[in-house]
């Protein structure tokens, strides 16, 4: 099933055009440069390499035109390139081990290790593997040549390789050896696998090492992968090795895997943790965005590969298998959780379009260039380029697919961006519609160093591409299209500069928790940027609303909104979550009451709901004077999204009122003891005591009577009830003044 292998018989001819550091200029932004490597091929050829001295970088060098080369970026952003399919110094073409290192800074390549040639002694086959001790480096240890081998970069730089393909084309092997490289010493381990090409043939051309499963989830050092090539690769926070399907072979013959395993470095181990142990399993889809333990990509290789911030996995397309288990490219994207081991649905077609008969891939949806849409999407396609920026989205580039009808292979060289926190995808350059025939649109090349806008690598598949320390996106050859429109082996690079991300918006007020209903502004520093935001939890779009105005955020609401502007891709999504407890407010109407003794009052209570309140409510009473009661009809209410209101009824006793009072209690008595007192002072004038004495009784019966007659009116009391709302631990209350007559 190795179709990508049958295009390597176009040969033509180049020009060789070295690197020059001189040449080398700033990358315009959302521009493409070529930097180096032949713009134009030969008849019937690829470019020869131009190894020189080992070791030692020079802007003379170059790797040969290649295919297939594996792969790795070390800590200082420097790419590091191993065999592929391709062409030696001498120009023989055939599949390769040597070793390359390019500085993106100095342009410059240098060849680490293995061969300059390739050998022609071992019928067809490259360069033969140097093993070594098993787990042990040394100078000497080399792997041999091949192609489409699976590479990962470890927490501590160092890089790995799995597998791969050698042959010439016709008949080949697959293998399953695990090496480790230390850039820093320069040396190879063999870590695992087979040191040997034997394999069962199961009588086809490639053969392979069927893989040792063990039990699903268990770790164990029998554990293997089989012999594969084109599988996806990742590497985890932990510092794990992830696998992912792949062309190989199981005891029964060979075809493409939807397996996923892990290794462990530190204990050497492989875990299989999902997918089928054969080959040429359909796609299980499930519900589109919903991770399930049932869900899994069809069989597949070529496939396009990133990881989020989160440490998933993203993957796109392939050659592969769809839901029912029909073969050909797709387009369908998956993201895969390692903590929980599930697969989601993303995003594209479940099928592989049937036309004319043939099944071929599904047609891209491209939009308006530079527009993000929730439309758009990238036609199927197996080994595309691919590179992730550092605002965390995925750009794809290029890639084989077939033409609608025919089934021949179609070359692509447009360029997409993905936002996986919109998930939308973006057209971002490169041509909306593919050659005829097996032609690819060519490349344009410009001037050496120079970026413009016009620049635009041809169409290719199986290129290499890698990300810098400056977050520049570097590709280097893959098959092919050169500037006259020749095919071949490419050994080209380009350096192209993503536009930057629009600033994430800012929110006037911070998340958190507040008591009152807050109102938000949102604003941009981008020049000319336009703001989108969503209240219901969802990413925003394009799609969604446009900020207009300040947000009154009067319940718990969360908002986020994005950025997008001419000239830069979409901003992070900013996020800001106000929480405003449930409350409410109670009032009593009339704020005052005046009742006769002995009878009742009524007033009306109103709760009123506050920042989603719509809990029950219920009432108590108190400061209410001697002998008097208080009711509510109905006692408790639940103002579900508007004012709820209670009855209060005040109810007096005939008691109630004042009672009777002296308003001059002292006064009689008062006049009696003075009488008393001038009597027993006053002896010798006795009738003028008498008189006095005849004078205080009068008075005091006059008092008396005066007292009597006017306490007997009772008095108005005023008093002020607090009626008291409760609902859990929220507690509010309202006064009512009660006069009582």
């Amino acid at each position: 099933m190795r179709k990508l292998r049958s295009l390597s018989v176009f040969m033509f001819g180049l020009t060789i055009i070295s690197l020059s550091a001189t040449a080398q200029q700033t990358t315009a932004l959302n521009e493409w440069t070529w930097m180096g490597g032949s713009s134009t091929l030969g008849s019937n050829t690829g470019a020869p390499g131009v190894y020189g001295t080992l070791g030692i970088p020079a802007s003379g060098n170059v790797p040969g035109s290649r295919s297939g080369a594996s792969s790795w970026t070390d800590k200082s952003g420097n790419l590091w390139l191993f065999g592929g399919l391709g062409y030696d110094s001498n120009g023989v073409s055939g599949d390769l081990n040597d070793l390359w290192e390019f500085n993106s800074s100095t342009n410059e390549w240098a060849w680490m290790g293995g061969s300059s040639l390739i050998s022609s002694g071992n019928g067809g086959f490259g360069q033969p593997g140097v093993y070594g001790t098993l787990g042990t480096p040394a100078a000497g240890n080399i792997p041999g040549s091949r192609d489409s081998a699976v590479s990962w970069t470890d927490n501590s730089g160092d890089l790995w390789l799995l597998g791969g393909y050698d042959g010439d084309g016709a008949t080949g092997y697959m293998y399953n050896d695990l090496w480790k490289f230390n850039p820093s010493t320069n040396e190879w381990a063999w870590m695992g696998g087979s040191s040997t090409a034997t394999c069962d043939a199961h009588g086809q051309a490639l053969c392979g090492l069927p893989g040792l499963y063990g039990t699903l989830g268990t770790p164990a050092s029998s554990n293997l992968p089989g012999s594969r090539e084109s599988a996806v690769s990742w590497t985890d926070s932990g510092g794990n090795l992830w696998l992912f399907g792949g062309y190989g072979c199981v005891a029964s013959g060979c075809g493409s895997f939807n397996d996923v395993w892990e290794f462990n470095p530190s204990a050497n181990e492989w875990t299989w943790m999902s997918g089928s142990n054969t080959v040429s399993s359909p796609g299980s889809y499930g519900t589109p965005g919903t991770p399930n333990a049932g869900n899994t990509p069809g069989a597949r290789q070529g496939t396009s590969r990133w990881t989020d911030s989160d440490g998933h996995l993203w993957i796109f397309g392939g050659n592969g298998y769809d839901s029912n288990g029909n073969s050909g490219y797709l387009n369908d994207l998956w993201e895969f959780n390692p903590s929980t081991n599930e697969w989601a649905w993303m995003g594209g077609s479940n099928t592989i379009a049937n036309l004319n008969g043939a099944f071929c891939g599904q047609s891209g949806a491209y939009g308006t260039l530079g527009t993000p849409a929730s439309g758009n999407l990238p036609g199927s396609r197996g080994s595309a380029a691919n590179w992730t920026d550092n605002g965390g989205n995925f750009w794809l580039f290029g890639g084989t697919s077939c033409i609608p009808g025919f089934g021949n292979a179609d070359f692509l060289n447009d360029l997409w961006e993905f936002s996986p926190s919109m998930n939308q995808w973006t057209w971002m350059g490169g041509s909306s519609t593919s050659g005829s025939g097996a032609q690819g649109p060519p490349g344009v090349y410009g001037t050496l160093g120079t970026p413009a806008a016009g620049n635009l690598p041809g169409s290719r598949y199986s290129a290499t591409g890698w990300t810098d320390s400056s977050g520049h996106f570097w590709l280097f050859g893959g098959g092919g299209y050169d500037a006259n429109g020749y095919w071949n082996t490419l050994n080209d690079v380009w350096e192209y500069q993503p536009p930057p991300e629009a600033a994430t918006p800012v929110f006037s007020v911070p998340a958190g928790t507040y008591n009152t209903t807050q109102t938000v502004t949102i604003s941009d520093s981008s020049s000319g940027a336009t703001i989108y935001y969503t209240l219901d939890n969802s990413t925003p779009t394009i799609s969604s609303t446009h900020y207009t105005g300040a947000i009154t955020v009067s319940a718990s609401e969360t908002i986020q909104a994005i950025a997008v502007a001419s000239g830069y891709a979409a901003s992070t999504v900013a996020t800001a979550s106000y929480t405003i407890p449930p409350d409410f407010s109670v009032a009593g109407s009339p704020a005052s009451l005046t009742v006769t003794g002995g009878q009742s009052g009524t007033a009306i209570v109103s709760v009123t709901p506050l920042y989603g309140f719509n809990s029950a409510v219920s009432f108590t009473c108190s400061g209410l004077p001697a002998g008097a009661s208080c009711s509510f009809a109905p006692q408790t209410v639940t103002p579900s999204g508007g004012v709820a209101s209670t009855t209060l009824t005040v109810k007096t006793a005939t008691t109630t009122a004042a009672l009777p009072r002296n308003s001059n209690p002292l006064l009689p008595g008062s006049a009696l003891a003075l009488a008393l007192c001038c009597f027993g002072w006053r002896k010798r004038r006795r009738l003028q005591i008498f008189l006095l004495l005849a004078v205080s009784v009068a008075g005091l019966s006059i008092f008396t009577g005066c007292n009597a007659a006017s306490s007997s009116t009772p008095q108005p009391v005023t008093s002020t009830v607090t009626v008291t709302a409760t609902a859990g631990s929220v507690q509010h209350t309202s006064t009512i003044s009660l006069t009582v007559n």
